[in-house]
Formats: structure tokens, C-alpha cells, sequence
């Protein structure tokens, strides 16, 4: 008995062209910056996307890839696609619930992005990459079908996130924040998403050292459960409330709280005022801590106040100090400007040294969480502007 739900299940034959076609327009869509126009609505309007927040990193060998590639050329059944309509960016597009791995290697195949290997049937097309291929078996492999399975009108997120879970049942569960990805859908999050993947492509850069970025990271959605938290701090201080399943307020005490809380809020504040400021916010504490690295290059390691750690490990209470001391700067109109000059920037990055060495984060007797937002407000009450020689 369907109760409520109304999923809209439509099946039909894509041909692998349309279905790549579909999937390039997914990737161009999630690289946009800035607004999207009416034009653009209607470009990507059911683009597929590929990596939906809740799926994995892509595992699969060349010879994975090969043995399906050699099965559509031979058109043995291919299981189908799953695919949901989700609004992403004002976008009406499809997420790939179940069947990326299948996609993702034929787009990668027709893209040249590897040769087929470890073929039992077809040993004429080993080593062959796609452009290798003559005109007659590009055709007849573009023209071939895969069965697409589109759920439209779905009742949320939650109950995307639900289907997904059950295609693939076994699998190592979902991460709490890859769950709040899923669910708390804004620009806030793309914006986010988009910052984190840009700095997976340059892990030389400053910042992506600073934040400690990795592919593994990336994926757990751990760097942007880090900077919703950073961002939370910024917006709203350290000293937050939240509701809970029962109703009732309560302090926020934990960091993935503080990160839950914010996305909650950007999900159902949807205006262009509140993402404006996120964005500004981030820009803002990046350009902050970016000066911090010409200081201390892992800046959310212990390193900042010089205790030296074996890889340079990335600190969430840090990371909330720093940002809850972003914030005072802020709240007192200091101007960053001052910072350009490299002996203010010495006297800053000296004085959190020393408070720091001075906090509970180096108390032999302290046994609480490092991330405590009590300890943190009472570290952060006693920084004071004019302790630090700042000259104009």
C-alpha cells in the first residue's frame, strides 16, 4: 500500500549517448560559479549527476570497466540505472541512486580515459581505447540501450537517501555528515562542496594544507563538516542552542552539532541574504588564515602554537578557536588590512601562541573534550585587541 507516497516511477531505454551526453552536462553544472540563469535552467534540465552526496568514491578496476564496456558491445543485460529527480541549484536534474559505477565507466571509456583490458570474449578489442575503435562499433556502442529506472515527485530527500541504503544494503554505512549532505540541500552546502573540491585538485596549495585536505576526507565529507562548523562559529558564535527530537532547546556542546545546526538553518533559510553571507564568511576566514600559513603553515595543527606533531594533524579545536577569534576580530571592526604588514602578523600569530600554551588544551589535568564551546568561550573571553602590539 503506497500511503502517502507518490514516487512517479517512469522506466525507459536511454542509449549510451544521450545517457553520456546527460553525464558531461552533470559535471558542467556542478563547476558554475555564481548565479545560474533562466537559460542555464533549461540547458542542464534533467542533467545527470553522477556523485550525488551520498555516494562513495569510485573504486573500480580498469578491468571492471573493460568487462562492461566488452557486455554492451555483446548487448549481455547490463542491470539498470536507478535515478531520482532532485532540485540542485534551481536545476531540475537526476541523481544516480544506484549505478554509478556502470556510468562512470562508460563515460570515462568514451572519454579515453583508459583502453580495454582483461577481455574473456572479445580479445580483437584489447588495448583499445575508444577513438581506437572504427566508426561502425562507435556508432553501434553509442546506439546501444540501458534500462533507466526514474523516480519523480519524490516525498524528500530522506526518502532518496532511503532507497539508496537499500540498493546497497552491505555496504559500509553512511557517515552522519554524508546524511546531513544528503538532507540539508542549499547553495550554503554547493557552495561549500564546490570550495572543498577545488582544493582536492591542489593539495599544494596553502589552504589545502592548512585544512588537511585528502581524497579520503573529501569523500567522508569530514573537510566540510569541518568548515560548516568554522562557518557556524562565525555566523552565530560559540555559545548556540538547537532543538532536539523531542522539542526541547538545548546547548549545542558537540562540533558536529554546531555543523548540523548551520546547515539546518541554511536548508530552510534559502534566501539570497543568507547564502551572501556564508559566502562572504568563508571567503572572509580563508584569506585570515591564508595570512596565518606565511606564519605557520599547518595553522590548525598543534604547530600554531608551536608544538610540533607528526602529520601536521588537523585539529577541530583548533580550527573553533580560530574561527571564534575571527569572530572577535570581527565584532571589534579590526581591520585585516593591518595584517599585510608582516610585524603585525608576527605579533598576532605570537599572541595566540601563547594563549594557547596557556589553555586548557595543554592542562595535564583537563580529561573533557578539546572541543568543549564552554572552554572555548572562556579561552576566547580572555583575548583581548590590545594585549597585541598592532601598528598602523
Amino acid at each position: 500500500m503506497a500511503g502517502n507516497f507518490n514516487i512517479n516511477r517512469k522506466d525507459e531505454t536511454l542509449t549510451w549517448q544521450t545517457v553520456t551526453q546527460r553525464i558531461k552536462l552533470g559535471f558542467k553544472l556542478q563547476e558554475i560559479e555564481g548565479e545560474l540563469t533562466s537559460e542555464n535552467i533549461l540547458e542542464f534540465n534533467d542533467a545527470i549527476v553522477i556523485d550525488p552526496d551520498y555516494q562513495r568514491e569510485y573504486r573500480s578496476s580498469i578491468a571492471d570497466e573493460s568487462s562492461l564496456i566488452e557486455s554492451a558491445l555483446l548487448e549481455i543485460p547490463i542491470p539498470p540505472i536507478f535515478l531520482a529527480t532532485q532540485k540542485y541549484r534551481g536545476v531540475q536534474v537526476l541523481n544516480v541512486v544506484d549505478g554509478q559505477h556502470r556510468l562512470r565507466a562508460f563515460y570515462r571509456y568514451i572519454n579515453n580515459m583508459y583502453s580495454l583490458k582483461g577481455l574473456k570474449l572479445l580479445p580483437d578489442f584489447m588495448d583499445k581505447s575508444f577513438s581506437d575503435l572504427d566508426m561502425d562499433h562507435k556508432t553501434s556502442l553509442m546506439s546501444k540501450g540501458i534500462t533507466c529506472i526514474t523516480f519523480r515527485d519524490f516525498p524528500g530527500k530522506e526518502f532518496e537517501l532511503e532507497i539508496f541504503s537499500r540498493y546497497n544494503k552491505g555496504t559500509k554505512p553512511l557517515t552522519p555528515q554524508e546524511i546531513r549532505h544528503a538532507v540539508y540541500d542549499s547553495k550554503t552546502n554547493d557552495l561549500v562542496n564546490l570550495f572543498c573540491s577545488k582544493l582536492v585538485k591542489d593539495l599544494k596549495s596553502p589552504l589545502a594544507k592548512a585544512y588537511a585536505i585528502s581524497k579520503d576526507r573529501f569523500q567522508k565529507k569530514a573537510i566540510q563538516e569541518n568548515i560548516f562548523v568554522i562557518l557556524s562559529i562565525i555566523e552565530f558564535g560559540i555559545n548556540q542552542e538547537f532543538i532536539n527530537d523531542q522539542g526541547k532547546t538545548q546547548k549545542v556542546s558537540k562540533s558536529p552539532q554546531f555543523a548540523e545546526t548551520y546547515m539546518k538553518i541554511k536548508s530552510e533559510d534559502k534566501s539570497n541574504e543568507s547564502y551572501e553571507i556564508s559566502k562572504s564568511s568563508l571567503l572572509e576566514f580563508n584569506e585570515f588564515i591564508t595570512k596565518l600559513t606565511k606564519i605557520t603553515e599547518y595553522p590548525f595543527s598543534r604547530e600554531v602554537y608551536g608544538v610540533s606533531e607528526r602529520g601536521k594533524k588537523f585539529q577541530v579545536s583548533i580550527s573553533m578557536i580560530l574561527s571564534a577569534i575571527f569572530k572577535k576580530l570581527k565584532d571589534v571592526n579590526f581591520d585585516f588590512l593591518l595584517l599585510e604588514k608582516d610585524e603585525n602578523l608576527v605579533n598576532l600569530s605570537k599572541y595566540i601562541s601563547i594563549l594557547l600554551n596557556n589553555s586548557y588544551l595543554e592542562d595535564a589535568e583537563y580529561r573533557a573534550s578539546t572541543t568543549n564551546p564552554i572552554e572555548i568561550e572562556s579561552l576566547i573571553n580572555k583575548f583581548d585587541l590590545s594585549d597585541i602590539r598592532i601598528s598602523i
